[in-house]
């Protein structure tokens, strides 16, 4: 092999986005290397690229090797939730589990603020940080005293502990109006539509952070997101969809269901995992696999899966042939807890806005350390206030609403991401809420499709 054509490797670094997305784009057509092209662009010229190319032909991919790593600072936790609602990035957001939240740390949206039940808001919002930052140190006592210190844990990992399963605990109060950081790195493609979807949003926080993010983007990539935009469809449809969906949904009461239903999945669904691990491996149509997958026994059928599964390690993912099956569960969840499942987005999710109305979850321990009384008293007032702010602001009201209110969540997964949510939030060292929802969503898989279960890691104590 010449020595011009051995095999090269290297990074590209120092190179702003858009003309590292050029860089890769031109490769498609030019025969030089990626560095030689990249020493022949400026950004000028990178920016005209984008103008024609991505804009004036939609070739959009392009947009997707320019990389942002934005940070978001004093947005509320229900905002984190719509920027997070992008599947194509990654985030990091402040922890409720290991930091202390300050007294005054929410947001305040405008349209309350300047009603008459802005004080109504903000005193409620005060008690409810007011019980927080009194019940924080008292349940970190009442952990130390049920969990005292071994001599083998170094103090500083003992204290840690403590404050974490603390603030697990008391976290609960906190409203979603709490203010919190994000970090977030995202590609230009995608930035674009999270963008469109922020200036659409029925709230005006979400706005103002999609018109701020959108200007400091410009300063990074100042043609790929320049023509983002609030979007009428994305508007009119979500009006349109509420409209007939109150007119369709007159209903008296609202059914008290299992906080975890399977609503629907594919019967047939080992018979299609089957059908794809033999598709892969063979030179054969589907039709004519299928055909011979369906005579099987059962004893055959196990032995694929298991040839398939039986060598996975403790840190493997089963191959991707896994995918080719979908279950989908209805979940009546704690704010708390959903936070962490949302946070898996290979899947497809439906939320509904969160309320006062369906229950809240009260930890053991708030009952067991005796603060039940100011924990009830913080639920009682801030759906006292949920209500008041309904009727003038239905959407805005959602701020009010402490982690401990249920919320409900549509979740649609193929079986290899399922593998990986159950194995993750069924640890025991994950929060006792959403260890359940994960318990119970494999004994749903379980009792439908044992032959499939059967590899998936789970703790069920």
């Amino acid at each position: 092999m010449s020595s011009d054509k051995k095999r090269k490797i290297y990074p590209l670094i120092d190179l702003p986005p858009e003309v590292r997305a050029v860089t890769f784009a031109k490769c498609s057509r030019s025969p030089k290397s990626f560095l030689e092209i990249a020493k022949e662009l400026t950004e000028e010229k990178s920016s005209q690229f984008h103008e024609k190319w991505v804009v004036g032909y939609g070739h959009s991919s392009v947009a997707e090797h320019a990389v942002l790593s934005l940070a978001l600072e004093n947005v509320s936790i229900l905002a984190t939730k719509v920027v997070e609602d992008n599947r194509l990035a990654s985030y990091t957001e402040k922890s409720t589990r290991y930091q202390i939240f300050d007294r005054d740390s929410f947001y305040s949206p405008k349209k309350i603020i300047d009603s008459s039940l802005a004080d109504l808001y903000q005193d409620t919002l005060s008690h409810l940080f007011d019980t927080y930052l009194k019940l924080t140190p008292k349940i970190q006592e009442f952990v130390k005293k049920r969990e005292p210190k071994t001599k083998d844990t170094p103090l500083k990992m003992y204290e840690t502990i403590c404050k974490a399963k603390a603030c697990d605990i008391v976290r609960y109060i906190l409203p979603t109006a709490t203010l919190t950081n994000l970090g977030m790195t995202i590609n230009a493609r995608v930035l674009e539509h999270a963008i469109r979807k922020l200036l659409s949003h029925p709230l005006d926080e979400m706005n103002e952070i999609g018109q701020e993010v959108k200007k400091v983007s410009l300063e990074i990539t100042p043609t790929l997101v320049k023509y983002a935009d609030r979007n009428d469809y994305l508007v009119e449809a979500g009006k349109a969809v509420l409209k007939v969906a109150n007119e369709f949904l007159e209903f008296d009461k609202v059914e008290d269901v299992d906080n975890v239903r399977l609503v629907a999945y594919d019967e047939d669904a080992e018979d299609r995992i089957i059908c794809g691990l033999l598709y892969r491996f063979s030179k054969h149509p589907y039709k004519q696999i299928r055909k011979r997958v369906l005579e099987m026994s059962p004893q055959e059928k196990e032995k694929i899966v298991d040839e398939a599964l039986k060598r996975m390690g403790e840190h493997d993912w089963p191959i991707r042939e896994f995918e080719h099956t979908y279950y989908t569960f209805d979940i009546l969840i704690d704010y708390g807890a959903f936070r962490d499942i949302q946070r898996h987005r290979i899947c497809t999710q439906t939320n509904q806005d969160i309320s006062c109305d369906l229950g809240y979850n009260m930890p053991d321990e708030i009952s067991e350390s005796g603060l039940k009384n100011d924990f009830v008293e913080c639920m009682e007032k801030a759906h006292y206030t949920y209500k008041e702010v309904y009727k003038k602001f239905p959407k805005e009201a959602q701020y009010v609403v402490p982690l401990a209110y249920k919320k409900r969540v549509l979740i649609t997964w193929n079986l290899r991401e399922l593998f990986h949510f159950i194995k993750l939030r069924s640890s025991p060292k994950g929060h006792i809420s959403y260890r359940r929802v994960a318990q119970k969503i494999y004994q749903l898989i379980k009792e439908k499709h044992p032959l499939l279960a059967k590899y998936i890691l789970v703790d069920l104590s």
